[in-house]
């Protein structure tokens, strides 16, 4: 296969003009090492004026490519019109909503070039800030306001990014255990992190942060005062994706998730699956493959590619020496209902393709009665969407169902 470059790195934009400044600034300031590229931006949809701002900021890059599709074809169609038009001999698919490292083209290139039956090969992921540490000294448990500032700016502390404790809406049960990561939403300048203390049933309970020791009272705030020095021999980067997997239920997962970067994520391994945000492979694999499954639209599409590389004999690995900064659900919001929805539908249109006909029909099953149970509508939809694609060959599609739904509801009043 003849190929103008080395690489074609393929990038979706759907209202993305948020998290332009931060990608290709990084773009721009990556190594290449010798290594001839190309960027594709794919334009799924731009309400935002998304490409006419790429143009105007970054519009004499020469190697950027812009592709229109016309309407939102998800991840797996985008990312398919951006292979069709790629030159590179490799393809890297990179998220919309990451930064990357100077060396991580080179790296995960090389990485990839020297590493024997790879097919794959997988960045590593860090969420985009840097974090630092509340942790506590109670003698039984605290309860905080769940919401913080930080210099000034009200912040909602995330499940995700919690340890040990018992997390609500409005507060947090904390115990002497228990630790929140804060991230540093603007670098490791000097800081003022301010907290609420709602309730405390210890003895002398305290909130730790830096080397700092605040005691906490009853319905009273108080504040850490934190020095750029001190934040930066203090933070870390917590793991957002060092590879994926598919579990003994079939949810997908990533490996590492929430985790401090440290020696468990610096060698490479190999993995079951990799994460679409960035990775690279072979662009002759890719078309062998079958490239993309569109009916996937967006979610499992990239588990589903993997799973289908590795019955052409190749292996997927972890490269850890590339680095990528990751905002981690920036095209759609965790546990919305287009979420429930894709991830309901897509985890049982995997299980057909992948495993059998048999699990298929108990996993169907499964969801269904947990969808009855918490009378979660769109998780119905995936199950019933999942059966018309997958053994009846239909097409649906997620604006379809609300937009019935919402009629119907009309001809109800």
């Amino acid at each position: 296969m003849n190929s103008k470059y080395d690489v074609s790195i393929i990038i979706i934009n759907y209202n993305g003009k948020k998290y332009i400044d931060n990608l290709f600034r990084s773009l721009q300031q990556m190594e290449t090492g010798g290594i001839s590229h190309e960027i594709i931006m794919v334009n799924n949809g731009d309400d935002d004026h998304s490409i006419e701002y790429l143009k105007e900021k970054f519009g004499d890059m020469k190697q950027l490519k812009i592709v229109e599709t016309g309407g939102n074809l998800g991840y797996a169609g985008g990312n398919n019109a951006g292979a069709e038009c790629a030159e590179g001999e490799y393809l890297i698919f990179l998220n919309n909503d990451t930064a990357v490292d100077k060396k991580w083209l080179v790296n995960l290139f090389h990485f990839i070039k020297q590493t024997p039956f790879c097919g794959m090969a997988n960045s590593k992921l860090l969420f985009f800030y840097d974090f630092i540490s509340l942790t506590f000294k109670t003698t039984d448990k605290v309860i905080l306001s769940s919401s913080i500032k930080i210099n000034g700016m009200e912040y909602q502390i995330v499940n995700k990014f919690c340890k040990n404790l018992l997390y609500e809406s409005e507060r947090i049960v904390c115990f002497g255990n228990s630790e929140i990561s804060v991230p540093l939403l603007k670098g490791d300048c000097d800081s003022k992190i301010e907290f609420y203390c709602m309730e405390d049933q210890g003895e002398g309970s305290s909130v730790i942060c830096c080397g700092h020791n605040v005691f906490l009272k009853n319905g009273k705030s108080g504040s850490i005062i934190l020095e750029h020095a001190e934040i930066e021999g203090n933070k870390y980067s917590l793991i957002q994706n060092a590879g994926s997997g598919i579990n003994e239920n079939f949810d997908g997962y990533d490996i590492g998730f929430g985790e401090r970067d440290s020696d468990k994520y610096s060698r490479p391994y190999e993995i079951m699956s990799g994460c679409g945000a960035s990775v690279i492979m072979l662009k002759e694999d890719f078309i062998k493959c079958g490239k993309f499954d569109e009916r996937f639209f967006m979610y499992y599409e990239d588990s589903d590619l993997s799973f289908r590389l590795r019955k052409l004999g190749k292996k997927i690995m972890f490269c850890p020496q590339s680095l990528v900064r990751h905002i981690h659900t920036g095209s759609s919001e965790e546990w919305s209902p287009f979420f429930c929805y894709q991830v309901s539908r897509n985890k049982l249109l995997f299980v057909l393709k992948n495993v059998s006909f048999f699990q298929f029909i108990l996993y169907f099953c499964r969801q269904w009665i947990s969808a009855v149970k918490n009378r979660n509508c769109y998780q119905k939809w995936g199950c019933m969407d999942a059966w018309k694609i997958g053994l009846m060959g239909k097409h649906t599609d997620f604006k379809e169902r609300c937009a019935k739904s919402e009629g119907k509801s009309r001809q109800n009043k």
